[in-house]
């Protein structure tokens, strides 16, 4: 150094040297934090007869994704992440696309799996037609979609399914529909039997499923 006289930039030296230390640093997490995804795969189970399948347990992919987030965050905000800003704007989007799907997904699930067993009445389907039609829509998108996932059930190819948060958010808007008109019936067969007052949604619902079948009804006699 002295030879060389590089003494007046030793300091400027050590700085641009920190500087690609921390660099090279968070490009290295970034790294491992996309390869951490490479095993990462939704467990689809076999649904009944329906033929189609359902989520299982997503614990470690939230999980995963919890911390994902907020590291990335974090680095986001770091003075050194200048020349990855843009994978690691890209990376965060990918990461919270991943969240909203997977919240609007287990959102429909949980609402189709409830719905199911109800629309599979053909006695539901002719007393309420509209609900029955959207139900219908909502049970083939559902379908499509269990479809591509286990194509591949990498969670990031997954998530890649054209228009697949656009569809799951439709979903969700049509099952609402669906559960006010389900809940506006209910209450007017209740007006005019007032007994059914006493049963649950779901007790009623399995009488009105089977009006063909008066044997349904004996089980809720008492209560009514």
């Amino acid at each position: 150094y002295i030879e060389m006289h590089l003494e007046p930039y030793l300091e400027k030296f050590e700085s641009i040297s920190e500087s690609a230390s921390k660099e090279h640093s968070l490009e290295k997490a970034m790294v491992k934090m996309i390869s951490e995804w490479d095993g990462m795969e939704f467990v689809l189970l076999s649904y009944r007869e329906t033929g189609t399948y359902i989520l299982s347990s997503v614990d470690d992919i939230q999980m995963l994704l919890d911390d994902h987030i907020v590291k990335t965050q974090t680095m986001r905000g770091s003075p050194f992440i200048k020349p990855y800003e843009k994978k690691m704007r890209d990376w965060e989007g990918k990461l919270l696309l991943v969240q909203e799907i997977l919240d609007e997904w287990l959102k429909v699930q949980a609402t189709w799996l409830y719905l199911e067993p109800i629309f599979s009445s053909p006695d539901i389907m002719s007393q309420m037609p509209e609900e029955g039609r959207r139900f219908t829509t909502v049970d083939k998108t559902w379908k499509d979609l269990m479809k591509c996932a286990i194509q591949d059930r990498h969670v990031l190819t997954v998530v890649m399914i054209d228009k697949m948060l656009e569809k799951l958010k439709k979903c969700n808007e049509l099952l609402e529909l669906i559960l006010k008109g389900l809940n506006e019936y209910l209450e007017k067969k209740r007006l005019y039997f007032p007994r059914f007052f006493f049963l649950s949604n779901d007790e009623l619902l399995e009488i009105l499923s089977e009006t063909k079948d008066p044997t349904r009804v004996k089980p809720h006699l008492k209560k009514c």
